[in-house]
């Protein structure tokens, strides 16, 4: 994605009737047809703004299709095309360095009707050189009454860049040698035309770069035709116990009136009627903006209901790993819904923060789907997504002496539904069997897996003091004569070891006594003889208990008699 400094707006236009007078006024031909597009520059000494008539100039009026969804700009993280589904976008204005000036402009004529206004959602950026104000990058939006040719006055905005416009935050990303950028996230403001039925009107979007060449400034624009009704929500389908209106997105206030404004019904971006009203009900809605940035005003819904059944149905609950993130636009996730129900996916519950990328939801927490049928029923549900790994905390034993064991189950709190499994190295590939009644210290881990697949992985130290070293004493001379003293060779084996076997041999290798009886001696015999004096040789065979290891020794014993 190109960086473009300087100036971001994106508008989105809702609540305008396609009436015969407002041909593609949304773009929707994918084409600049009914639109007057001017080029020009901003003059270096005066800061006046000059333009010409001109043909979509390439780079500076630029028509984005859906190829381009999911592309966003590098200050505010904005999507080129607006995230309410809307299929073009228009970007007004280029990064390109020169004092250049662009703009776009719409007429028609104000269609006779109760209440008519043009509700616009925008979001603004601008590089901020600390130019004097006539010099700086600029947004404006001005709307004309040409049948009287006059300026009308609300809303009319001229934000130059300045540390100080209202609702403004300082972005992440430096502009030209480092100069602050200061982005308005989306806002909303309206333009009340009810009192001008009849006439002809011109609205002009303008945007230019700073007067002295460096600094410059760029818009993106969509509007979009919504029926004339920026109220959403306001049809119900047969068999909704309830209604629920929403309101446009960004005003300081919202007050919910009987069509008459004579009794307030509610307040807050959005109204529930309970149970769902009769067919053909109309509300009225003032909206209040932020203070300086439009007017007050009001807007008229008429509630319908539809002879048609409507169900939506959303997953309760999604469970994920991290690193493994959720899309919520598998069609899975809304199994059970009217089919041929269009989707939108929101950060609220109101329907006013789009998500961006609902198909790649990587962080814990309540997201909301909508439902909108072709009749025009809708409903919004919440579906939770956790994205969590089994917790597990384990605590280190206590030391103890061998031959006591250590239960590794006991060394945490057990949760339902986890499976624990315990391993020798850190990889979780070397599984211990005897978990529970361990005999050596050193360190081992807990995996604790969750029923989704997700694991998460705990070391404990384990300590057991081995025991002392085991010992293997022979006398090294024997008088087997019968006299009651040192009558017998045996072998002595302490510690934690097992006795297997040993073996006598004489001078010429002969096996004279083998046996696996620790508590037999050797009587100077051999198949009941006695043998001569001499020296003879011993081999002790067994086994280390606690090393888990084969015990060899050999050694020389002298008979004498």
């Amino acid at each position: 994605m190109s960086m473009f400094k300087g100036l971001l707006i994106i508008l989105l236009f809702i609540s305008f009737k396609a009436f015969a007078q407002t041909p593609n006024i949304g773009f929707e031909d994918g084409t600049f047809n009914h639109w007057d597009c001017y080029v020009g520059q901003i003059d270096s000494i005066t800061g006046n703004i000059r333009l010409a008539r001109s043909i979509p100039v390439p780079n500076r009026h630029v028509l984005y299709g859906k190829e381009s969804a999911g592309l966003k700009d590098g200050y505010g993280n904005f999507p080129f095309l607006c995230p309410n589904g809307s299929k073009y976008s228009v970007r007004l204005g280029n990064n390109s360095a020169g004092a250049q000036a662009e703009r776009l402009s719409y007429t028609l004529t104000v269609p006779n009707r109760k209440s008519y206004s043009i509700v616009f959602n925008y979001a603004v950026v601008l590089e901020d050189p600390g130019h004097p104000v006539q010099e700086q990058p600029k947004f404006t939006a001005q709307i004309y009454d040409v049948t009287d040719d006059e300026l009308i006055s609300c809303p009319y905005f001229d934000f130059a860049a300045s540390s100080t416009l209202p609702g403004f935050k300082l972005s992440a990303t430096r502009g030209y040698k480092g100069d602050a950028i200061y982005y308005k996230d989306w806002s909303t403001a309206t333009i009340n035309l009810s009192r001008y039925v009849g006439k002809e009107i011109q609205i002009q979007f303008t945007t230019n770069d700073c007067a002295r060449i460096f600094h410059f400034g760029y818009a993106y624009l969509d509007i979009i035709e919504n029926n004339g009704n920026s109220i959403t929500g306001n049809s119900y389908c047969e068999g909704q116990r309830n209604a629920t209106l929403y309101a446009p997105n960004g005003f300081a206030g919202y007050e919910w009136y009987t069509a008459d404004l004579k009794k307030l019904v509610g307040t807050g971006q959005s109204l529930t009627i309970s149970p769902a009203p009769p067919d053909n009900t109309e509300y009225a809605l003032k909206i209040f903006p932020y203070p300086g940035l439009g007017c007050v005003d009001t807007l008229y819904t008429t509630v319908k209901k539809i002879d048609e059944g409507f169900r939506m149905k959303v997953t309760d609950t999604i469970n994920s790993c991290p690193g493994y993130p959720v899309d919520l636009m598998l069609p899975e996730i809304t199994a059970g819904t009217t089919p041929g129900t269009t989707f939108s996916y929101f950060a609220d519950s109101l329907g006013t923060r789009y998500l961006y990328n609902p198909d790649h939801i990587d962080t814990s927490g309540t997201y909301y789907i909508q439902g909108v049928n072709a009749e025009g029923c809708m409903n919004i549900l919440p579906v939770r997504v956790n994205i969590t790994a089994p917790a597990i905390t384990v605590t280190d034993p206590e030391p103890v002496d061998f031959p006591t064991t250590v239960d590794l189950t006991k060394t945490f709190v057990h949760k339902p539904d986890i499976t624990y499994t315990y391993f020798k190295d850190a990889a979780g590939l070397n599984e211990i069997n005897n978990y529970t009644a361990l005999k050596y210290g050193g360190t081992y881990y807990i995996k604790a897996t969750s029923p989704q697949g997700c694991s998460q992985l705990a070391k404990v130290n384990v300590v057991i003091h081995p025991p002392p070293p085991y010992t293997i004493v022979a006398p090294n001379t024997f008088t087997p004569n019968n006299d009651g003293i040192n009558d017998r060779f045996s072998i002595t084996l302490n510690g934690t070891a097992t006795f297997k076997t040993v073996k006598i041999y004489d001078r010429y290798g002969r096996l004279v006594y083998n046996s696996a009886l620790r508590i037999n001696y050797w009587d100077g015999t051999n198949k009941g003889r006695n043998l001569p004096p001499g020296v003879y040789y011993w081999v002790f065979d067994g086994f280390d208990d606690y090393n888990q290891l084969e015990i060899s020794k050999a050694g020389s014993i002298t008979l004498l008699r």
